[in-house]
């Protein structure tokens, strides 16, 4: 004779919302880090331009010149990447969804409004986000259908995922982590 948990402590079903604090963190950070390689680059185009005009009669030639290009494209590009970051980061807050974005139960699971019931499952894995984008969490089912939600966007560690998928189906699935490992 099995023992239901009942009460408090009975679990029915996990849910998890979509919250966009993570993300929002994300964006200021990466702003400021952009106004300040942008910042930089201003000091650092005044500085070569200072010490062009303290010490022009000295700096002839074209050594001086490639120099500054030099130092000036590098300041220039590291502004280019972090602005891309940011960019980035402003795009993928946009896309938060509202709502819940995993459900899990005995009956299944819901990633990103794909069900799929326990048997149908195909694979549930942390897939490793793209250039400057989080990991997400992947809903494979036997049919090809997918569906993912950034870790990013929930509130809720990977390991918890992980076994509660594992609790609800039976230790048939659980949550593949091997990409966060790297």
């Amino acid at each position: 004779m099995a023992i239901e948990p009942t009460g408090p402590t009975a679990i029915s079903e996990l849910v998890v919302p979509y919250d966009a604090a993570l993300i929002a963190e994300k964006v200021s950070r990466r702003r400021r880090m952009m106004r300040s390689r942008l910042v930089s680059f201003g000091i650092t185009m005044v500085v070569l331009i200072g010490l062009y005009l303290w010490q022009r009669d000295q700096l002839q030639g074209v050594g001086f010149v490639i120099l500054s290009g030099l130092i000036l494209t590098v300041s220039a590009a590291l502004f280019v990447v972090f602005l891309v970051r940011y960019l980035q980061a402003r795009k993928e807050l946009g896309s938060v969804g509202s709502g819940t974005a995993i459900r899990m139960g005995p009956p299944g699971i819901q990633v990103a409004g794909l069900f799929a019931p326990w048997p149908e499952v195909a694979s549930l894995a942390a897939v490793r986000g793209r250039l400057g984008r989080s990991p997400v969490l992947q809903l494979t089912t036997l049919s090809g259908s997918q569906a993912g939600v950034s870790f990013d966007q929930i509130p809720t560690y990977p390991a918890t995922l992980d076994s509660t998928a594992r609790a609800f189906s039976g230790g048939r699935h659980g949550v593949d982590l091997t990409a966060l490992d790297n």
